[in-house]
């Protein structure tokens, strides 16, 4: 049906990345650089998986000895989801190439938000800045990304995308 919300919204839906395919070695190597970005938790199981090949069940036999319901498979196949998501944003490369140039409250919101993934409440409240200002240095740095990389994502079929 022409016009159709649900045909519009399944349109405009980006497809995910299928972690259970092979990807490229070039992939792997990209998310694993970018990933020096990111927390130390995060890091290591970017790292674990796509540098030295181990599978989530792996990872997650190392970290049962945490009795925190976030590292059991499951959990830490759904964030391991999530972070190669965030990775491949054009949102991610810029911040962590060129935060540095930025003024300091928007290079402090886009480390938080972008690179360590917080929610905007979580940075709010972790800047000491209101959700507004948050909200506002998170759009700037969105249009910014989409303007100098016109929302192209890193690719498993090659490094660019």
């Amino acid at each position: 049906m022409l016009g159709s919300p649900v045909v519009e919204r399944t349109a405009t839906r980006q497809s995910r990345l299928d972690l259970r395919r092979g990807i490229r070695r070039e992939f792997a190597a990209a998310l694993v650089e970018r990933a020096a970005h990111l927390p130390e938790p995060d890091r290591l199981l970017i790292e674990g998986v796509f540098r030295d090949g181990r599978s989530i069940a792996q990872i997650a036999e190392v970290w049962i000895k945490n009795p925190d319901p976030a590292y059991t498979p499951k959990s830490l196949r759904r964030r391991l989801h999530r972070l190669v998501e965030r990775l491949r944003s054009p949102a991610f490369a810029l911040v962590a190439q060129h935060r540095d140039r930025w003024n300091p409250p928007m290079a402090r919101v886009a480390t938080a938000c972008v690179l360590q993934g917080r929610s905007l409440r979580e940075a709010a409240e972790l800047l000491g800045m209101s959700l507004h200002t948050v909200r506002r240095h998170l759009d700037a740095v969105t249009a910014i990304a989409e303007a100098f990389y016109g929302g192209h994502r890193l690719d498993p079929r090659g490094v660019g995308g």
